[in-house]
């Protein structure tokens, strides 16, 4: 008889993936203890491997890729992935005998969730956006539980899904004093801090506009401010060469791995729309002006959305952004302490930081487990 119950958790190779994944394993560990043990599925991104190598938990890798609709050429490409992926998702899931299976999206979830499902393993999948994505609406008919992360707008409520927020890492979620975080990062403890970041591999349009826009900034205000860019591995060397014809008082980083220090640190931020960047400034209640991803189904602009509807957040489309548009809601927020008050308290409203217990919890009562003496 096996002594301690296994479970898997699939989830794409983005930093965005991993990390709400990391989240929630580490809370497992820490409510049963030495009764369970956690492996992960994910894709062959290198990011995603360093993160993982860096953990406690074991991982195999999976050969599947997304589905590209705008590249109809590359088809084939996602068929043959899936093929092999599903091979070796069979091998590993029939092979390891999990007890309890995890989604977190993305199509590398899809075919361990099937070998688990023809096991007649319980499952749980988890949507990390606003709208769900083609894979988890494949999957979620099946599914023993669904998690959603923001509240269900369908008009359908079902009765096996619950609303738990997407899992935070310990590492983004903590706040710190926001004098010693600027001293860290080599900034100066009372200047109005700017945060700009376009998700884990960076995006190269808000990397260019963001940089020009401080370019041509006029000098008064360029004294005013200081700014923390990550940029993403690509972009880091063209990035930083342009920061130092900006005059300003800047740091860049291609990732930071402990971004509860930059979280502090900063007053306001630009950023893209994924859902773990969004529940992290919604921990921190930092105003934001946030630039969806405009493909992807659009995920992050139903993300976007959530906050805008709600005064969390000012929200520039992509086909609308430019230098102008965006020094003008950067200007905006800089000046008007009011608005950012407002922000903060409506970011605060919509903060979940207890998602990672959610889901633990939800996987111990499937599983029938008991929580760990302390």
């Amino acid at each position: 008889m096996r002594d301690k119950k296994k479970i898997f958790i699939a989830c794409g190779g983005s930093a965005g993936h991993i990390f709400p994944g990391l989240a929630l394993a580490e809370e497992i560990i820490k409510d049963y203890g030495d009764s369970v043990e956690v492996s992960f599925l994910t894709t062959d991104n290198a990011l995603g491997k360093s993160l993982l190598r860096e953990s406690r938990f074991d991982f195999h890798t999976l050969p599947v890729k997304g589905l590209n609709i705008r590249s109809p050429g590359k088809l084939f490409s996602f068929a043959y992935s899936l093929i092999k992926g599903s091979l070796k998702s069979m091998r590993i899931i029939f092979s390891g005998k999990p007890d309890f299976f995890v989604g977190f999206g993305a199509y590398v979830a899809g075919p361990p969730f099937v070998a688990s499902s023809l096991l007649g393993v319980p499952t749980l999948i988890h949507e990390q956006n606003a709208a769900m994505g083609r894979a988890n609406r494949m999957m979620r008919a099946f599914a023993t539980k669904v998690a959603l992360s923001f509240p269900d707008d369908t008009g359908k409520p079902s009765k096996n899904t619950v609303v738990t927020g997407n899992p935070i890492s310990a590492l983004a979620v903590n706040v710190q004093d926001k004098g010693v975080c600027r001293e860290f990062l080599s900034l100066e403890t009372d200047r109005f801090t700017v945060l700009v970041m376009g998700g884990s591999q960076g995006s190269s349009g808000i990397n260019i506009i963001t940089v020009d826009m401080f370019k041509n900034m006029d000098a008064g205000s360029k004294n005013k401010i200081q700014v923390v860019h990550i940029c993403g591995e690509s972009d880091y060397e063209n990035v930083k060469a342009e920061y130092g014809k900006t005059g300003m008082r800047h740091v860049v980083y291609p990732f930071f791995k402990g971004m509860g220090v930059v979280y502090s640190a900063a007053d306001v931020a630009i950023s893209r729309a994924g859902s773990s960047a969004i529940f992290e400034l919604c921990a921190h209640r930092i105003p934001c002006i946030l630039i969806p991803y405009p493909f992807a189904e659009r995920h992050q602009t139903r993300n976007a959305s959530f906050l805008g509807d709600r005064g969390a957040a000012c929200v520039i489309d992509e086909k609308d952004l430019s230098e102008e548009t965006l020094l003008s809601k950067l200007a905006e927020l800089m000046k008007d302490g009011g608005l950012r008050d407002s922000m903060k308290a409506a970011m605060g409203s919509l903060a979940k930081t207890d998602a990672a217990k959610a889901l633990s919890n939800e996987i111990g009562r499937l599983m029938k487990l008991k929580t760990r003496s302390l």
